[in-house]
């Protein structure tokens, strides 16, 4: 197999890297940046070119030049710190080019136009980091989790080979925000193994703010803000669009995404866009055998049509998102003795011929989302924006049952969530911008009573109200940014209690939270930004109220309905560096948490449904400290060294133990080759890569489930003379795996090009566990993938 991996990348690659030795690249992109509105010269502006890694600074006259780029599409990104990012493509072939841009000012005064970095609606003193279009399109296919691992700092946390939610500096779950078009995503993300409902074919742009930036965005964003973006709506008549299509060879995945789009010949302003996704995929395999019922189907579709001019603008957009998802046969099992033999096996218990059947344990999740959006300038105040969403999110969990309950789903939940914002970009004030706003949630959240066991969660309904101001002080050199939020949480429970009478408690939470930045431009070429910010998140309902088995998680888990918010003080400092050959992007970051929440492993017991650990829901205060590194060398022309650093150390301060479930330190290092352009290919890249996991060497202490039993057979338990955490299994040793992937486009006329790329994950079909996956107690990680990505682009 891995003969014909080399074989078809270098028949890909070959005929490409011949050209590299007669292509000297030596085009140029030159130009002059200006003002819309005032059309001066903007001197020592800033100019990337993502792809190639090549920057340059306009001079006093607004002046720059670019050299020694191979022919090629590119995605240029201008920056200064008095005007809004400006993004564009550009298309060199065999000869030099010479552009104009124009940057936006976004605050302005009678005396001089001063400007902030980015868009008031954005916390400025915070890094975003972005995904770029190639790592976008390289990552087609994969869950939204795999996508954004891609980025420093985030990793995933797995359920299995089917499900991956991110995980942002140790943080993952309601302390991550995951804003979909805008719309605060609101489904069951409470469950460790419930992965967001959102289908990555519908963004071109997944950026990430690492910070606590509840501020803007509201409680729960301790750990960061995940935006997914999707493309403007067309304004100009005319059609176009995408498709993509998609093979992958380990668990027979194939999978195809397109959408079409247009504007309104007449109604210059008014644009359309329907989008569909088809994805299958069977059982996964492991470097040496099958992952039985690990197959996932997905079904999903979107549309929107928006109308928007200067100065006013409204749109719709509707989305469906459906997914089937089997989980692992081998992680449920019907004895103690059975439970036992099945934890740190060489390979599952049960291992079955490779099928596209989605057998029990499953997950068959729907999730709708409506959105309307309006906006307008308002004379003398700023711009209104108003966004109202309703979603419904539909959870059913099977699981494994006899006779007449065989068909019915173990769990089955629906949950309907209404929410307006209302926000106001308050027009500048000398060197004051500003921002103000106020957000509404109404959630409901209902069972199924007729399946035969007992809910997990109760029904309940959740009120939540808050508002925020920020304000930022602009200058040439540097910003001041300053901004206060307040929100309140009320629920109502509706459940039985154990004499079958209904009760209804009522929860409220309220916290008040700030943020204190500063982004200093200390060249034309470097930047630093730091930020000390609060955030809060109020106990979710199944922290407080889960009683009985958690099917997905293979686990019992047990509320506490005496839990308090949990409260974060965050400080993070981003130092970002470009020049001609060189980058850096580096970050450190310090976070305190005050009333930690998290599940602590208690015990095993046997159920009607086999045998399971016993989770409970307790607190702790705990710390993170940790850094990120970016680091990028220009070795010759077209080939680049790039290297990513993740370092994280989590503890419980309340035990002076560690926290369980932190990712593992790691390094990933590779170069990256772009290859010349020639008549019939564009776009052509070679990349190679080796990520090393370090074993997570601050891991909770070990009790194994023999040793369990045999506290219990005293009449003890596992707490009685130690209250630290623990785990079952040992943490999973250090690996490495090695990724390879090359692509180019080839332009069928002036408007269309077909995009190919092929990667090729472990390599060596390397057998390992990682420690961030709940699975790793059955079986390793997925070996050897090869896959091959079309994109059809007009």
């Amino acid at each position: 197999m891995l003969k014909k991996v080399v074989a078809v990348l270098l028949f890909v690659v070959a005929p490409n890297l011949a050209l590299a030795q007669s292509d000297d690249c030596e085009l140029k992109l030159s130009g002059v940046v200006r003002s819309s509105d005032s059309q001066k010269a903007i001197p020592f502006a800033t100019l990337q070119l993502i792809e190639e890694k090549k920057s340059a600074v306009a001079d006093s006259q607004g002046r720059f030049v670019i050299e020694q780029i191979c022919s090629g599409t590119f995605e240029l990104l201008v920056k200064f710190i008095g005007y809004k990012d400006y993004r564009v493509s550009v298309v060199l072939d065999q000869s030099d080019l010479d552009i104009e841009v124009k940057l936006d000012p976004t605050v302005t005064n009678l005396e001089a136009v001063t400007v902030e970095g980015e868009r008031i609606g954005e916390v400025a003193s915070l890094n975003t980091s972005e995904l770029s279009q190639t790592e976008l399109e390289q990552s087609r296919g994969e869950t939204l989790g795999s996508a954004l691992s891609k980025i420093s700092g985030v990793n995933v946390l797995q359920t299995g080979p089917t499900i991956a939610k991110p995980v942002v500096h140790g943080l993952h779950s309601n302390r991550i925000l995951i804003l979909n078009n805008g719309i605060r995503q609101e489904g069951q993300q409470w469950g460790q193994e419930h992965a967001p409902e959102i289908d990555p074919f519908v963004a071109t742009n997944l950026s990430l703010i690492k910070g606590a930036a509840a501020v803007k965005y509201g409680s729960d964003a301790i750990g960061g803000v995940i935006l997914v973006n999707p493309p403007q709506l067309p304004k100009e008549p005319g059609l176009g669009g995408q498709f993509n299509l998609i093979g992958a060879s380990n668990n027979g995945m194939y999978a195809g995404s397109g959408y079409l789009e247009g504007g309104v010949k007449g109604i210059r302003g008014l644009g359309w866009r329907l989008q569909g996704t088809y994805k299958k995929g069977g059982d996964a395999r492991a470097a040496n055998y099958r992952l039985t019922n690990t197959g996932v189907i997905e079904e999903n579709f979107s549309a929107g049509v928006g109308y928007h001019k200067t100065g006013i603008g409204a749109e719709i957009y509707y989305s469906n998102f459906d997914s089937e998802v089997g989980i692992l046969r081998a992680a449920h099992n019907s004895s103690s003795s059975d439970f036992q033999d099945a934890v740190g096996r060489s390979e599952p218990a049960i291992i079955e011929d490779f099928s596209y059947e989605i057998g029990v344990p499953k997950q068959v999740i729907n999730h709708q989302l409506i959105k309307g959006f309006f906006h307008a300038e308002l004379k003398r105040l700023g711009e209104l924006k108003v966004l109202y969403g309703y979603q419904k999110n539909q959870r059913e969990e099977f699981d494994i049952r006899r006779g007449d309950l065989a068909n019915l789903p173990s769990l089955a939940l629906t949950l309907n969530t209404h929410s307006l914002d209302l926000d106001l970009d308050i027009n500048a004030r000398g060197n004051w911008k500003s921002d103000a706003g106020l957000t509404y949630m109404n959630q409901v959240n209902d069972n199924r009573f007729d399946l035969g066991v007992t809910p997990l969660i109760p029904n309940y309904d959740n009120y939540t109200f808050g508002g925020h101001f920020i304000t930022r002080f602009v200058q040439t050199k540097y910003e001041l940014e300053f901004g206060l939020r307040h929100d309140f949480k009320h629920y109502q429970i509706r459940k039985f209690d154990e004499n079958d009478v209904l009760i209804r408690p009522e929860f409220d939470f309220n916290n008040t939270t700030g943020s204190l930045g500063f982004v200093f431009l200390l060249d034309e070429q470097t930047d630093f930004r730091t930020n000390i910010g609060t955030a809060w998140r109020a106990p979710n309902v199944n922290e407080l109220f889960s009683d009985g088995l958690h099917h997905g998680a293979a686990a019992i888990e047990e509320g506490n309905e005496d839990l308090e918010s949990e409260s974060s003080i965050k400080w993070v400092s981003n130092l970002e560096h470009t020049s001609e050959g060189f980058s850096l992007d580096a970050s450190v970051y310090y976070n305190v948490i005050t009333n930690y929440i998290y599940l602590r492993p208690e015990d095993i017991t046997l159920t009607t449904r086999g045998a399971f650990p016993i989770f409970r829901y307790t607190q702790t205060d705990a710390t993170l400290f940790g850094f990120d590194l970016d680091l990028s060398l220009q070795l010759s022309k077209g080939l680049h060294w790039v290297n990513k650093v993740s370092f994280l150390q989590a503890r419980d301060k309340g035990n002076d133990s560690a926290l369980i479930n932190i990712p593992a330190n790691r390094i990933r290092t590779g170069f990256d080759l772009k290859l010349p352009e020639s008549d019939k290919f564009k776009d052509g890249f070679v990349s190679f890569s080796a990520l090393g996991v370090n074993k997570q060497r601050n891991a909770p202490r070990t009790i194994t489930i023999q040793q369990i039993e045999l506290v219990k057979s005293l009449g003890s338990d596992v707490f009685a003379l130690n209250g630290t955490t623990f785990d079952i299994l040992d943490a999973p040793a250090a690996y490495m795996v090695l990724d390879a992937s090359a692509g180019f486009k080839l332009p069928l006329n002036t408007s269309t090009t077909l995009g190919v790329i092929i990667t090729v994950d472990n390599i060596l079909n390397s057998s390992y566990r990682d420690y961030m996956n709940r699975f790793r107690y059955y079986a390793d990680e997925t070996g050897r993938n090869m896959s091959l990505k079309l994109n059809l682009e007009f």
